[in-house]
């Protein structure tokens, strides 16, 4: 039988690709560039994204519609197109030009009107230049026409109307214009434009003459990533647009970009190493780094301000000196030297970030005292109440006040922490200075178990509270790094006649000793059995690391120890569908203690693992489903072909016959020459399928009425017949095959490939 057609979601077991556009800033060449991405087009007016404000303004209501490169691009039409006179005054003086876009149409010059898709015309209408496919050409070839003294132009070499995108470029350097068809030159002219003035008419999709507009497409046609440069590109430049893959390649700024850590990022280790993304042309990076905003921004070559660190550098990362003061913010950046003989400096942006503290507040706390009067009970010093900013109001209700003195309080804290420092808010009530609530003398005592108590040595007398509203802490204990779980302040005297004691609140602040910031976050599900388990903050005194796992939290088993941040799991095996523990202790045989104990965190492994769920894919350049299952298209002993509608060159994943998703692997299959037709994945890296408790290879399936033929699939070459009735491709209904792995009787370790195919 012939065209048949299947479609084909989910081979489950190793995770799929995702691959995402990042848009860049533009080069100064630069005059406009629209992308007509989401979010970009308001109404009328079409964005320009090059920051030069020329924004287009489009007529007869173009289509948004799934584009070449990001998020969307335009439907033209009759009486459809997108005016970008703006650019005129940009481009009045310019001697050199580029425009560059992707194109798809089907449309044909064959019936005697032009189909230009980019235009430039005088004020008076007559020809500058048109870019498209000309009236005198039914080839469907790319054309460039100028309107100079005898119409100068050059041809493409071959088709660009057959439906499929095209990335089409014209440069004019000099006296020499070239025409680009996918990054390849076709073929150049001695350009003889009109010259451009403030008054020209810029048109995208129409060609303005004396009779007034004419289409670009003459049935449908859509078009993507326009750009213009007051500058010619290279070849060299256009084959970079056309590779990338991801947009403007070219449209970067000569800065810095990227900074690592991001800007105003805190809690940044003291030996981070500064790190960023270079400008596109730089050659050698000059460092900036300071404590003052003022000198790293003023700072250059000739006058450093001592905060230009090193000069160029080739690297594009820098390790300071020694370690950064704990809490500090650092100001820092980053400037771009071009390469001789220009050697241009091009300023970065000042960034900043802020080193973590030398301690941390301890949040799990309870407070419980030898008496309490009325509603302000102990509870009251550690909850925050009455603090704004961390200054303290004036209401009782918002402080421990006891019934008498002597009174003692005491805290617990859920685990032994190293203590750095205690602040005290004392007794803040409006009476404060007459009557004195406030604890004056006391004896501070620290214990690990609540039981064996250690005085703590050198406290003199708390200071008083102003008995105002804003106020600040005004008695700091430094404990000296003492190891506490539980802390004991017995009030022996007030600050004056009052017979009660009483305090504001307490805050205690701790040296941070364990593993923090898990990777995967506690709790997460639908975890890769592939996972590298990783921490964001080591333990201030850690050595190395012992990393617990196992399935039960409170048997945990020693996995390993690791000197990095980062564990991988491989030589574990973790399972589908598990949930797992894991925990990381700090260890330094040369401290005391030796071994910081860390938290137990969990994760929960993914029910399966995807070999393709067929979501990345997209009609761009490089995501294409066809470029990765590999069809019959250049082989005539296969029959299939893959994409929505062969036939009209339309190659894309299908996006309305889905299961569980929002796209499939339509596969069209011809028989009647072929013997067979399979489509190939080949598999970069080899996978294996005996892991992870993994027992099952699942494929779902859309058949379509009329098809025949015996379904298959093939693991690394070995065929694989489909064990329901053969019938069932013919079914217009999604099915799922399960294929029970240990049947196979094959070596399942390095699977390197996966084809499906129907035979018959």
């Amino acid at each position: 039988m012939c065209k048949k057609l299947i479609y084909l979601i989910s081979f489950v077991s190793v995770l799929g690709l995702v691959l995402t556009r990042t848009a860049d800033a533009a080069d100064p060449g630069l005059v406009g560039y629209w992308t007509f991405d989401e979010g970009t087009i308001s109404g009328t007016v079409v964005a320009d994204s090059s920051g030069k404000g020329n924004h287009g303004i489009s007529v007869g209501g173009p289509t948004p519609v799934l584009g070449k490169v990001g998020t969307g691009a335009l439907a033209l039409g009759p009486g459809i197109w997108i005016a970008i006179d703006s650019v005129a005054d940009d481009l009045a003086d310019a001697d050199n030009i580029a425009v560059n876009a992707w194109v798809r149409t089907a449309s044909d010059a064959s019936t005697g009107s032009n189909v230009y898709w980019f235009s430039a015309h005088t004020s008076a209408r007559s020809n500058i230049f048109m870019f498209g496919i000309a009236a005198s050409n039914a080839q469907g070839r790319a054309n460039i026409y100028d309107g100079g003294v005898g119409g100068a132009s050059v041809t493409s070499k071959d088709p660009v109307n057959d439906n499929r995108w095209h990335m089409l470029t014209y440069t004019k350097s000099g006296s020499v214009g070239a025409l680009y068809v996918d990054g390849v030159e076709q073929g150049t002219h001695t350009p003889e434009f009109p010259p451009f003035s403030p008054e020209s008419l810029w048109s995208i999709g129409q060609e303005w003459d004396s009779g007034g507009p004419s289409q670009f497409f003459h049935d449908d046609g859509k078009v993507d990533e326009v750009a213009i440069w007051k500058r010619a590109l290279t070849g060299a430049e256009i084959v970079k647009i056309y590779n990338a893959g991801n947009g403007m390649p070219l449209l970067r700024r000569p800065a810095a970009s990227d900074p690592n850590p991001a800007d105003a990022s805190t809690d940044v280790p003291r030996d981070v190493v500064l790190g960023w993304n270079p400008g596109e042309f730089a050659n050698t990076h000059d460092v900036y780094l300071g404590t003052s905003f003022g000198d790293v921004n003023d700072a250059r070559r000739t006058n450093p301000l001592d905060v230009l660190v090193i000069q160029d550098q080739q690297a594009v990362t820098y390790a300071p000196p020694g370690l950064l003061e704990f809490g500090q913010t650092y100001y820092w950046r980053i400037d771009e030297v071009n390469a001789a003989p220009d050697s241009t400096v091009f300023k970065g942006t000042v960034w900043s970030f802020t080193v973590e503290p030398f301690s941390i507040p301890i949040t799990h706390i309870t407070a419980t005292a030898s008496s309490t009067f009325g509603i302000s009970g102990p509870e009251k010093t550690i909850d925050g109440s009455g603090l704004v900013d961390d200054l303290h109001g004036v209401f009782a209700a918002d402080m421990w006040i006891s019934s008498g003195v002597p009174a003692t309080i005491e805290y617990a804290f859920d685990r032994a922490y190293k203590l750095h420092e205690l602040w005290i808010w004392n007794s803040n009530q409006l009476v404060e200075t007459f009557v004195g609530f406030g604890a004056k003398e006391v004896v501070i005592e620290h214990s690990l178990d609540g039981e064996n108590w250690t005085v703590l040595q050198g406290v003199g007398p708390l200071a008083q509270a102003p008995g105002a509203e804003g106020y600040a802490h005004n008695s700091t204990i430094d404990f000296g790094g003492a190891m506490a779980q539980h802390v004991r302040v017995s009030v022996n005297g007030v600050q004056g006649i009052a017979p009660q004691a009483s305090l504001s609140e307490v805050r205690f602040y701790y040296i941070p000793t364990f593993a923090t910031r898990p990777n995967p976050a506690s709790g997460a599900t639908n975890v890769s059995p592939d996972v590298t388990l990783a921490w964001g903050q080591d333990g201030r005194e850690a050595g190395s690391h012992d990393v617990y796992l196992g399935t039960d939290s409170a048997n945990l088993s020693l996995a390993g120890n690791v000197s990095e941040s980062s564990f991988d799991t491989l030589a574990v095996d973790l399972q589908l569908s598990q949930t797992y523990y894991w925990r990381v202790d700090e260890v330094n045989d040369v401290m005391e203690p030796s071994t910081w104990t860390g938290d137990v965190w969990s994760f929960t492994t993914a029910d399966v693992i995807i070999i393709d769920d067929m979501e990345s894919y997209k009609d761009e350049e490089f995501f294409e489903i066809w470029a990765t299952w590999i069809d019959g298209f250049d082989d005539p002993a296969n029959g299939a072909l893959v994409g929505a509608n062969p036939g009209t060159g339309d190659f894309s994943p299908e996006s309305t016959i889905v299961h569980g998703g929002n796209k499939s692997l339509p596969i069209h299959y011809d028989n009647s020459a072929a013997a067979q037709s399979e489509a190939t994945r080949s598999l970069a890296v080899s996978q294996d399928w005996t892991r992870a408790g993994v027992t099952t290879l699942v494929v779902w399936f859309h058949g379509a009425a009329g098809n025949t033929g015996q379904m298959y699939l093939k693991v690394n070459g070995t065929k694989i017949p489909y064990d329901g009735p053969a019938g069932n491709i013919a079914l217009a209904g999604w099915q799922v095959w399960n294929i029970d792995l240990a049947s196979l009787g094959m070596n399942l370790q390095s699977v390197r490939s996966l084809a499906v195919g129907v035979e018959g």
